[in-house]
């Protein structure tokens, strides 16, 4: 469905500044905490398989803990519903167009010459071994990236990150100190006006002792795409993604972590080789959310503003969608 957001595109606002310091909200869920076993974790009254964290995998499908639908219509303000850890408050807002179904959607401004819209989090206190979660985005419909010969990109979703220095900024994830996994859009192969494509990044620990950050763009010819999906300023998508952590033997990660991406009832990427953890105690993921954070060393050339709608997570389970669930 198409929706044209160019008036909201078009408001001036000052800048505040990019650098808020991290604040507490109760958008939290706890779940069960689950049995130490031997140095495994023994999860299978929580995932509906047997023996996670040891050598054999995860089952493909698995039906969830609780699922959590956020409805933007029940609350007055987007820090009722999420925690923020960088930017400006002021760049996220509850706005009523456009939306994509009921009366509120959550409005994401990264202003020019800023790198921080913010980045936002919905906690899991004690943390979750797989994460299935689904949301409505859409970019302004005025949204343009020019400005660079290579790709240039904008993160727009946190999928799944697992709090620690080894999560992001260059960090080096060793299999205790974190690691993520989060959405981005990119000119990668296409034109800075748009179309866009989407961008996977990835931090974990790689195959030796040196943790990595990998870019895997979903375009045609790269390893782990399944599809080269095209985002169109103004037009409103459905993104679904699943991360699962890997299982451990030993007290070594395996590389069998998962992360899929379904784009409009699509597969367009999936990635089962990936070693996030070493620890099922406090290294599995903690947090999901909606974010704004433009390029790297490079800035937005303009205020751009992303749109969502419609969050739902499956916890340490499976959505039951008739093309991505159970």
């Amino acid at each position: 469905m198409a929706t044209n957001t160019t008036d909201a595109a078009n408001r001036g606002e000052d800048d505040n500044g990019d650098g808020a310091a991290e604040k507490t909200t109760g958008a939290s869920v706890t779940r069960r905490r689950a049995l130490q076993m031997g140095g495994a974790v023994g999860a299978g009254s929580l995932l509906g398989v047997a023996g996670f964290g040891t050598d054999t995998a995860t089952a493909d499908c698995s039906h969830p803990d609780s699922i959590v639908h956020l409805d933007y219509d029940d609350y007055d303000s987007w820090d009722d519903v999420y925690r923020m850890s960088n930017g400006d408050p002021d760049n996220l807002t509850l706005v009523s167009n456009p939306t994509a179904s009921g009366e509120s959607a959550l409005q994401l401004r990264v202003r020019e010459d800023a790198h921080w819209g913010l980045s936002t989090h919905y906690d899991f206190d004690d943390g979750l071994f797989e994460l299935n979660g689904r949301v409505n985005f859409a970019l302004n419909s005025n949204w343009a990236m020019p400005g660079r010969d290579a790709p240039t990109n904008c993160r727009l979703w946190n999928c799944a990150i697992a709090r620690g220095e080894g999560s992001a900024g260059g960090g080096r994830p060793d299999g205790t100190n974190g690691w993520s996994n989060r959405m981005y859009v990119s000119t990668k192969d296409t034109d800075p006006e748009g179309p866009f494509h989407l961008l996977s990044n990835t931090y974990h620990m790689g195959d030796g002792d040196e943790g990595i950050g990998d870019h895997d763009y979903l375009v045609d010819g790269e390893e782990y795409a399944l599809g080269s999906p095209e985002i169109e300023p103004g037009v409103w998508y459905e993104f679904e993604y699943y991360v699962r952590v890997n299982t451990i033997t030993n007290g070594k990660a395996n590389h069998d972590g998962v992360v899929r991406y379904w784009l409009d009832d699509d597969l367009v990427f999936e990635r089962k080789d990936i070693s996030f953890t070493e620890d099922l105690d406090d290294n599995i993921i903690d947090t999901t959310g909606p974010v704004g954070h433009y390029g790297g060393r490079y800035t937005a050339p303009k205020n751009l503003y992303a749109y969502y709608d419609d969050h739902s997570m499956a916890l340490n389970g499976e959505l039951e969608f008739e093309y991505g669930g159970c």
